[in-house]
């Protein structure tokens, strides 16, 4: 192929855009697991695909208040589950998209018209119906496709009966987006979109603990608090200690550099062996290596777990969106709720029991989907139309 020839052949390839934003709920990794599983199906045939902050990049104001959700449920999630309970009603969700309109409207229509996409991902929420109205606003009309990365409990200002296509986890958000006005010809039951690299098939998990230094026979438990490193994970280390339990622990501190020195200083004085990490991009492979989770109650970190067939004990979530998370777990008899950390010890040894452990994972591979990503992604190009 001669260089002159390859950037015609560049014009000619179809575009795929991904809307979201940086609010919680892992937008972010949602939409970048499916650009990899496009990547990964269709190899140097792959669309030209690019990932936009829409709140961003197309509202000071609106971003502004985005950045806002992380302090909001870090130090009063009371408030945001409240708030998320009021704001489930159409004709206050359908007035918060009017006054949002001005602040972004136009700069949207501009992003649209500069990108030219052949088709839209939203994995946000906020922001079907405002793509929808800006697409009326410009002209500029493509195929829209919604991706829920709720798995359970789902806001209404998800649907919007105008997408394309909505894509959900379950069969109970599917129930949720029919009971909130969409089309049931147009909702698929698909799963979540996690990163591809948990499809693939792990090596067994005494050789996978080899690799991570970690004594190959010992049972290991990981506890994660998310990217940020929250959910009272020293009150949990200290809590296993105490209790005296035949295990190792692996612990995932994320961005919380505070909280990885406070573990490493501990980390003699245990009366278990611990590995600590900070933010780490290998997830897949230290999930690879646990026999179990502790964790609180993201979509992303449930569904990863189930991935790489990990029993679950959660410890936290947050009212409203990720309610429906937890009855999910409880309910499939996938893991098990300790709200209180003192009895971490207690429950991690209830579940060890091999009859316990047995039924979790049993119960795990009947609703486990490790490559939903790429049922999503075939159903994406599907959906691009033909010039």
């Amino acid at each position: 192929m001669d260089a002159e020839a390859s950037p015609r052949i560049l014009l000619m390839k179809k575009k795929i855009l991904y809307l979201f934003s940086d609010t919680g709920g892992g937008h972010r990794s949602s939409a970048s697991a499916i650009m990899k599983a496009v990547e990964e199906l269709k190899k140097k045939d792959a669309p030209v695909q690019e990932m936009v902050d829409v709140f961003t990049e197309c509202s000071a104001f609106l971003g502004m208040l985005s950045r806002l959700y992380g302090p909001v449920i870090k130090y009063s999630p009371k408030m945001w589950g409240v708030l998320y309970y009021w704001l489930n009603d159409i004709k206050k969700t359908q007035q918060m998209e009017k006054l949002a309109r001005p602040f972004i409207q136009k700069e949207l229509g501009k992003l649209l018209l500069d990108r030219k996409p052949d088709l839209i991902v939203s994995v946000h929420p906020l922001l079907n119906h405002l793509t929808i109205a800006t697409m009326k606003e410009t002209g500029y009309k493509v195929p829209l496709i919604t991706v829920v990365t709720d798995p359970v409990s789902l806001h209404r200002t998800w649907v919007s009966d105008e997408a394309d296509l909505i894509i959900v986890a379950t069969d109970e958000a599917r129930k949720k987006v029919i009971e909130y006005g969409g089309n049931k010809e147009k909702v698929r039951v698909l799963g979540l979109p996690i990163d591809p690299r948990f499809a693939r098939p792990s090596p067994s998990k005494s050789v996978k603990k080899r690799e991570l230094c970690l004594e190959p026979g010992k049972f290991t438990v990981l506890l994660m608090g998310g990217g940020e490193g929250g959910g009272n994970m020293l009150k949990i280390v200290r809590s296993i200690d105490k209790a005296k339990l035949d295990l190792q622990l692996i612990v995932i501190a994320g961005r919380n550099e505070n909280l990885k020195k406070q573990l490493e200083k501990m980390a003699g004085g245990l009366s278990y062996g611990i590995k600590v990490y900070g933010f780490t991009n290998e997830v897949p492979e230290i999930m690879g290596a646990s026999d179990m989770i502790i964790t609180k109650a993201g979509p992303g970190s449930i569904a990863e777990a189930l991935a790489k067939e990990l029993p679950i004990i959660i410890t936290s979530w947050l009212p409203g969106q990720e309610e429906g998370n937890v009855n999910f777990v409880v309910d499939k008899k996938l893991g098990v709720i300790c709200r209180d950390v003192r009895n971490i010890g207690r429950v991690i040894k209830e579940m060890q029991r091999p009859k316990n452990f047995g039924k979790f994972k049993a119960n795990i591979k009947k609703v486990n989907n490790p490559r939903a990503v790429f049922e999503i992604a075939r159903t994406i190009l599907e959906k691009i139309p033909s010039r």
